[in-house]
């Protein structure tokens, strides 16, 4: 797969990084989609494009490898944007897919809100 959008500056002002390619939730062609929306409309905050394209994938996958969980929990707990880093484990968390690993290791985390969180998951 040609890859060489990882280059373009949009994807680094989107704060996109090889993560979310290899999660599957960034291509080429949605990379162009959203790269068109984000340089053509008016809403900058490069975390509504982030969740947008994570979402994307959630509705897309009836069933997540266990493999994606691991990058998707990586993503969500390196986002640059707190409140949207945390969204998405959330939303990981509570998939009837989610590994108990991955709830184990939010159980674990001294994030005390993620930590209940995951426990009403388990």
């Amino acid at each position: 797969m040609n890859q060489e959008f990882i280059e373009d500056q949009i994807f680094k002002e989107l704060k996109f990084n090889r993560k979310w390619i290899n999660a599957g939730i960034i291509n080429s062609a949605n990379f162009e989609s959203i790269k068109k929306e984000y340089t053509t409309g008016e809403d900058k905050n490069t975390e509504h494009y982030r969740w947008y394209a994570f979402q994307k994938l959630m509705q897309a996958n009836s069933v997540i490898s266990q493999k994606i969980f691991y990058i998707l929990y990586d993503i969500g707990k390196n986002d640059p944007d707190y409140s949207m880093g945390r969204a998405i484990l959330f939303e990981i968390l509570k998939r009837l897919d989610c590994p108990k690993k991955i709830i184990d290791i939010a159980i674990d985390d001294n994030d005390k809100v993620l930590a209940k969180h995951a426990l009403k998951c388990k």
